[in-house]
């Protein structure tokens, strides 16, 4: 995909963290002792496969071991969450996600084998990512009161994708039918890299994603924007009006990816991958293709991460009846 040739051209422009120093403590290395995997629990090309893709060369460097990304996709992100819940907490198993299966999961009425606020460690909150609504070229719509239109004329008729049921995607696609009074039927994908094919293959003709991911393909004309759900117009694509000033006022449809590894895991080996991701975060390669994406960087500290993590988990909480219509 275009998005990762821009990353790794990026990485070698870089010289992907060639300026950076390996992180010991003690004048010696305690972490990592082997390979660590970085768990996405998303197909390819999605925001969360974007930032574990550019981190885990910086990582290397900084830590002295090979960083190596493993998608685990299905379940809008509980299949892989799952298996690092149940893998050693050594700091050798990590997973980078998004909301989806750490606080989402929890409400849908399904079980799903781990414990979000007990199961895992966070390490960083990476970075907040407005969730925002394309179309494929050809739909007759270019802008959202006309995509309304157009979906009030053949109610039940059109489709909208998504990164899978119960992921923020899917309920910013439910939240804007229950605003709107429409009837646009979800098609859930395992992943927004798949969400994003079928959309540019014109099988669905809109999709809800992470602006992260869609940006290079706006910019290609693959897809056509409609609107942002963020509060403000992005620096990133600053001609895209929002969806509330667009004419439904109130939404609001925002995101974040983070870090966690399994509860547990040694505190040495906690700072020294805090430490690392920091730094990695804070590296211009890593900077301007996420900036320049839409993404905001946060990097914040592990509990500010926890916090986080538990006022979402509460927020999604009060949104029963929400979750018991879109099963």
């Amino acid at each position: 995909m275009s998005t990762r040739r821009t990353i790794i051209g990026g990485l070698i422009a870089c010289g992907a963290g060639a300026a950076l120093k390996p992180i010991s403590a003690s004048g010696q290395s305690i972490y990592p002792t082997r390979p660590v995997r970085i768990i996405v629990p998303f197909a390819p090309g999605g925001g969360a496969d974007t930032v574990a893709r550019l981190l885990s060369p910086h990582l290397q460097t900084l830590l002295g071991q090979p960083f190596l990304v493993e998608n685990r996709a299905g379940a809008a992100g509980r299949i892989g969450a799952g298996v690092v819940a149940k893998s050693d907490p050594d700091g050798h198993t990590l997973l980078v996600t998004t909301e989806s299966s750490l606080v989402i999961a929890p409400h849908i009425g399904q079980s799903i084998g781990y414990d979000p606020l007990k199961d895992f460690a966070p390490i960083s909150l990476l970075t907040r990512n407005t969730v925002m609504l394309v179309v494929h070229p050809s739909v007759p719509a270019r802008t959202l009161q006309e995509y309304m239109a157009l979906a009030r004329s053949q109610p039940g008729q059109m489709f909208y994708a998504s990164s899978g049921v119960g992921g923020p995607n899917h309920l910013a696609g439910e939240i804007f039918n229950r605003m709107t009074g429409l009837k646009i039927t979800h098609v859930p994908y395992p992943g927004t890299g798949l969400a994003l094919q079928a959309v540019i293959s014109n099988q669905v003709g809109s999709m809800w994603g992470f602006m992260a991911g869609l940006v290079a393909h706006i910019r290609q004309g693959t897809l056509r924007a409609i609107a942002v759900g963020s509060k403000e117009r992005s620096p990133a694509l600053p001609e895209v009006p929002t969806i509330a000033e667009s004419g439904v006022p109130g939404f609001e449809a925002m995101s974040w990816i983070g870090m966690v590894t399994p509860a547990g895991t040694p505190k040495p080996a906690m700072d020294s991958l805090w430490s690392a991701v920091n730094t990695a975060m804070q590296q211009p390669t890593v900077r301007d293709i996420l900036v320049n994406g839409g993404s905001e960087i946060v990097a914040s500290k592990p509990e500010e991460f926890r916090q986080v993590i538990e006022s979402d988990f509460a927020k999604y909480g009060k949104l029963t009846d929400l979750f018991q219509s879109v099963k």
